[in-house]
């Protein structure tokens, strides 16, 4: 195999599989990423069994050929070359060279025929959204994700779509974050009305395809496995098979007492409460009055902080513990410049809103503080 790449497109392209393959395994090729070059153009393949990415690039070759060699170690090397080309063969003994300017690399593989079959999915029916409509969507609820794979089904993000609307919802039994997105356009096909969950790692891997935010996404499910297009792309990820929470039975039916305020103010006051937070300590108090919110973190073994922030608010006295952590990353994910909360007397969630809609939710269950 003989080709040369744009150094820049070869290193954003290596540096995509590093999120997939394995750091940590007894499987060598698990480390590895297949290079394949053919026609006009390279493949770049890599995958951890339970996902899987497949994506084309411009390149000059020279001779067709394959070859798996270690992601990370590869990146590394680009990333340290000069110049705005990047040669790179093989030889007959499963080495690979990469070459720029005066410097040169070797970098020992291991064969393709060994390498996990990875294909692309082209058959499989798909809906269209735009890649920065599916950023925001990923963003406003990644984080209220499990993060433990002892409950699987929380360490899973749920997705479904219903015509000309979609749902997706993270919690980790503490929080809960839902957005309702309306589409825009109708289709029937690509994701089950009974919904998918899609592995938190697969969905990380997605954020990172949209992240520029530009052009669209084909998105489709079919025998357990979710494809995701975008460009010359594609990611294969294997669904989490569990049955997920009911999450609307969280969801409060009944407004409890609510305030506005700024989005800015809010995080600004919450991140300076969180200078008192340890590992082993997170809380703050919340309290409203006639026209002012209290916050108060008081940790023994750091110290006390405590601020007043005005709002509009004269419906009595009312104050509930929370994990400050998880106001703070409920806050940021709001986008809008004025939120609602909502406290509850009793023992009910917080509630957070952006100011006129429903369409993302943020719910975080009070913590009782000494």
């Amino acid at each position: 195999m003989d080709f040369s790449v744009d150094r820049d497109v070869f290193q954003e392209a290596v540096q995509k599989t590093l999120g997939i393959v394995e750091r940590k395994t007894t499987i060598p090729i698990l480390s590895n990423i297949l290079i394949r070059a053919d026609g006009s153009s390279i493949r770049i393949v890599a995958t951890d069994r339970e996902m899987g990415l497949v994506a084309d690039y411009e390149a000059q070759v020279s001779e067709k050929g394959d070859i798996t060699v270690n992601a990370r170690k590869l990146y590394e090397m680009i990333r340290e070359m000069e110049g705005e080309k990047i040669h790179f063969k093989t030889s007959g003994n499963n080495q690979a060279f990469l070459a720029a300017e005066k410097v040169e690399y070797r970098i020992p593989g291991i064969p393709a025929d060994d390498f996990p079959d990875v294909r692309r999915e082209d058959n499989v029916q798909c809906f269209t959204i735009p890649a920065r409509l599916l950023r925001g969507i990923i963003r406003k609820v990644f984080y209220a994700a499990f993060t433990d794979e002892t409950r699987p089904s929380l360490n899973g993000i749920f997705f479904k779509k219903d015509g000309t609307t979609c749902e997706m919802v993270a919690t980790d039994g503490h929080r809960l974050s839902l957005v309702v997105q309306a589409l825009p356009e109708e289709k029937e096909d690509g994701v089950p009305v009974e919904g998918v969950i899609i592995p938190r790692k697969g969905l990380g891997e997605v954020r990172k395809m949209v992240d520029d935010g530009e052009g669209v996404v084909e998105m489709g499910v079919a025998d357990h496995v979710m494809v995701v297009k975008k460009a010359t792309s594609m990611l294969r990820l294997s669904l989490i098979d569990a049955v997920y929470p009911d999450y609307r039975r969280v969801v409060p039916k009944d407004r409890g007492v609510s305030v506005l305020i700024e989005k800015h103010r809010f995080l600004q006051s919450l991140r300076r409460m969180g200078v008192m937070s340890t590992e082993l300590f997170s809380g703050v108090i919340i309290s409203l009055d006639d026209g002012i919110m209290k916050l108060n973190s008081t940790n023994p073994d750091v110290g006390e902080a405590n601020e007043e922030v005005p709002v509009d608010y004269h419906d009595g006295s009312i104050s509930a513990g929370f994990n400050v952590r998880y106001l703070i990353e409920a806050v940021d994910s709001m986008e809008g410049e004025t939120i609602s909360f909502e406290m509850r007397s009793d023992g009910g969630p917080g509630v957070m809103r952006v100011q006129g809609t429903d369409d993302h939710l943020c719910i975080i269950m009070p913590i009782k503080i000494e």
